[in-house]
C-alpha cells in the first residue's frame, strides 16, 4: 500500500490552495523529463502498472511485466496513434497524432504500429535489407563518413557532437538507404524531429500547426517512390526500391509503401542520433573506460549495448488495450492504453545485476529492452548498433582523451516524453 508521502511523490497533488493549478502527474515535470529515472524506480517499486489520472492511460514499468504484455498482443494491441499530450490548459490528455491532410484517408497501420499479421507481412519485405551481410557491406562507407565528419574538428580541439555528427551520421545513411541522395538528409533530419516532436506530449496547438506544414510537404520521398513504381527493375538495395518491387509483386499495397516510407523518415535516425550522443556523452565522463576501450576495441561493442540499455533512445511506446483485461492486479478496461517504459526496465535490479552501472563485461549484454522486444524488435536496429559502434571506435582510435567542454549538470534533453535526445554535447579533443 502506498503511503501518503509516495502518493503525493507519484501523483503530484500534495493540498494546494483551491486557485493553484498543479500538474496532475510527475511525469510531465520538467525535472523528471530530463532526469526520470528516480521516478521509474519509484513506479517499479510502488506502483509498476501506474495510471496517469484522467487519461485512462497507465505507464509499465517492471521488465516482467512489459514482456507479458509484448507476448500477448491480441489483447495489447500495437494499432494506436494516440499519444499522452498536455491540452492548451496544462492537463493531460490522450491525443490523436493523425493528421488533418490525412483524414479523410484510412492509413493503414505499418511496422511498430501493426498487429499480426500484417506486422509479419509488411517486416518480411523489409528484413532483406537487415541481413547480417547487407549491414556487414554498409561498415566502410559508414566509416568514411565518420572520418569526414571528424576531420575538421581534430586539428581544432573542439567540436560540438551532436549538431556535427551524431545528427548528420544517421540522416546520411538513412538517406542513403532509403534511396535518397546524400543531400536528402536535411529534409530526413527535418521531416524525422518534426514528427517526434508532434507526438513529444509538448507541442502546443500552434506548433503542431506548423509541424503540420513541415510532414506535409514529402518531397523528395514521393518524387523517388514515383520513379520506383514507374521503373522496371527498382533498386533492391534501397528501401524505396524494396517497396516498390514489394506492390508490384502484391506483397505490399501502394498506401502501405508510402505509410511505412514515412515511418521510417520519421523515426529512422531518431534512435541512432539520440544512442550515439548518449555514449559519447558517458565516455566524456569517463576517462578510465575511454582507455579500456582503447586498449580493447573489442569491448566498444558490448559498450553499444550497455549505452542502450542504461539511457535508451526511445522512454518507451504504446499499446492499446482490447478487451477489460488485469496486469498485475490492476484493471484495465478496453481500449485504454499503455505506456512500456523500457527506460525503466533495463534498470529493474530483478533482471539486471548493478543495473544502474556500465558494464563492457556484462553477461547476455543484448538482454535489454533499449530497442525494443519480441515482434516489434526495432527493425533498424542492427544499422543502428553499426553506426554507433564505428562512432565510437573512429572517436576513441583518433583521439587520446576527449572530455566534455561544459559543466556535466549543463547537459540537457529535448523535452519529450517519447525521446531521450540531448539539445548539445560540446567536446574538447586531444589528439
Amino acid at each position: 500500500m502506498l503511503s501518503s508521502k509516495h502518493f503525493h511523490k507519484l501523483y503530484g497533488n500534495e493540498p494546494r490552495p483551491p486557485d493553484t493549478v498543479t500538474t496532475v502527474d510527475r511525469l510531465f515535470d520538467p525535472a523528471v523529463i530530463e532526469d526520470p529515472y528516480e521516478y521509474y524506480a519509484e513506479l517499479r517499486d510502488l506502483d509498476p502498472v501506474h495510471e496517469v489520472p484522467g487519461t485512462e492511460t497507465y505507464l509499465v514499468s517492471r521488465l516482467s511485466l512489459i514482456q507479458e504484455v509484448i507476448a500477448d498482443p491480441s489483447t495489447y494491441s500495437s494499432d494506436t496513434i494516440k499519444f499522452l499530450h498536455l491540452d492548451p490548459k496544462g492537463r493531460p490528455e490522450l491525443w490523436s497524432a493523425s493528421s488533418d491532410i490525412v483524414q479523410d484517408i484510412d492509413v493503414p497501420m505499418v511496422l511498430a504500429t501493426a498487429d499480426p499479421p500484417d506486422h509479419g507481412r509488411q517486416r518480411k519485405v523489409l528484413n532483406r535489407l537487415f541481413t547480417r551481410s547487407s549491414i556487414e557491406a554498409r561498415e566502410a562507407k559508414v566509416r568514411a563518413l565518420v572520418d569526414e565528419l571528424l576531420d575538421p574538428h581534430l586539428s581544432i580541439g573542439a567540436m560540438e557532437w551532436m549538431s556535427q555528427a551524431a545528427v548528420p551520421l544517421p540522416a546520411v545513411v538513412l538517406s542513403r538507404l532509403l534511396g535518397l541522395p546524400d543531400d536528402a538528409a536535411e529534409f530526413v533530419r527535418d521531416f524525422g524531429y518534426a514528427s517526434g516532436e508532434q507526438i513529444s506530449g509538448f507541442a502546443s496547438e500552434e506548433r503542431c500547426s506548423e509541424i503540420q506544414g513541415i510532414i506535409g510537404d514529402l518531397g523528395p520521398v514521393a518524387d523517388a517512390y514515383g520513379q520506383a513504381r514507374a521503373a522496371a527493375h527498382p533498386d533492391q538495395n534501397t528501401v524505396i526500391g524494396v517497396c516498390a518491387e514489394a506492390v508490384s509483386s502484391g506483397e505490399l499495397n501502394d498506401l502501405e509503401a508510402f505509410v511505412i516510407l514515412l515511418l521510417l523518415v520519421s523515426a529512422g535516425s531518431e534512435s541512432t542520433t539520440s544512442l550515439i550522443g548518449t555514449g559519447v556523452s558517458i565516455l566524456a565522463r569517463d576517462q578510465a573506460l575511454q582507455e579500456r576501450l582503447r586498449a580493447n576495441p573489442a569491448l566498444v561493442e558490448t559498450f553499444v549495448e550497455e549505452a542502450c540499455r542504461i539511457d535508451p533512445p526511445f522512454r518507451g511506446h504504446y499499446r492499446r488495450v482490447t478487451r477489460d483485461t488485469q496486469l498485475a492486479g490492476v484493471s484495465l478496461p478496453a481500449d485504454s492504453r499503455l505506456v512500456l517504459l523500457w527506460p525503466a526496465a533495463n534498470h529493474d535490479a530483478s533482471a539486471f545485476e548493478s543495473p544502474d552501472v556500465v558494464d563492457v563485461e556484462r553477461d547476455s549484454p543484448r538482454r535489454h529492452l533499449g530497442f525494443g522486444w519480441g515482434i516489434h524488435l526495432c527493425l533498424g536496429a542492427p544499422l543502428a548498433r553499426l553506426e554507433a559502434r564505428v562512432a565510437f571506435e573512429q572517436l576513441l582510435a583518433r583521439t587520446s582523451r576527449f572530455e566534455l567542454d561544459m559543466p556535466a549538470e549543463d547537459l540537457h534533453h529535448h523535452k519529450s516524453l517519447l525521446v531521450r535526445r540531448l539539445v548539445e554535447l560540446p567536446l574538447r579533443l586531444t589528439l
